[in-house]
C-alpha cells in the first residue's frame, strides 16, 4: 500500500516538473523542440505526425500538454477518486510519447506506462478503500 501511494506521488510529481517545464521553458521555443523531437524520432510515421500536426501549431500544443500534465498532476497528487482515471490518461500520454520518442525515450516511456497503467490496474482490484486508505 506505502509502495503504490508512493509511486503515485512520484509520477504525479513528474506531471508537475513537466508542466512547469513546458510553460517555463518549451513554450517559449516549442517550434524548436517539436523540430528536434520529430528529427529524433525513429518511427517514420511519427516523424510525419510531428512534421503534420504538432510543429505547425507549436505553441498550443504546447499549452495543451501543459495544462494536461498539470491535470494529471493535481488529480493524482490530491489523492482523490481521480486518480486512476489520472494514471490511466498518463498511461496513454505515455505511450504516445513513447512512439514519437527516440530509441531511449521510447523504452522509458515505455516503462512509465507500463507503471502507470500497473498502479491504475492495482487500484480498481482495491476498490473503493484504495482511495479512502490514501
Amino acid at each position: 500500500m506505502k509502495l503504490r501511494t508512493g509511486a503515485e506521488l512520484i509520477i504525479g510529481g513528474l506531471y508537475a516538473i513537466g508542466a512547469v517545464h513546458q510553460s517555463l521553458f518549451v513554450l517559449r521555443e516549442s517550434r524548436g523542440f517539436y523540430d528536434a523531437m520529430a528529427e529524433q524520432a525513429w518511427l517514420p510515421p511519427a516523424e510525419a505526425l510531428i512534421e503534420e500536426l504538432l510543429v505547425p501549431d507549436s505553441v498550443a500544443v504546447t499549452a495543451l500538454v501543459a495544462v494536461f500534465q498539470a491535470a494529471v498532476a493535481i488529480a493524482i497528487l490530491t489523492r482523490g477518486a481521480a486518480v486512476r482515471p489520472a494514471l490511466i490518461a498518463g498511461g496513454v500520454f505515455s505511450v504516445m510519447a513513447a512512439l514519437t520518442g527516440s530509441p531511449a525515450e521510447t523504452v522509458g516511456y515505455g516503462i512509465l506506462a507500463a507503471i502507470q497503467f500497473k498502479l491504475a490496474s492495482d487500484r480498481k482490484s482495491a476498490g473503493p478503500a484504495a482511495a479512502a486508505e490514501d
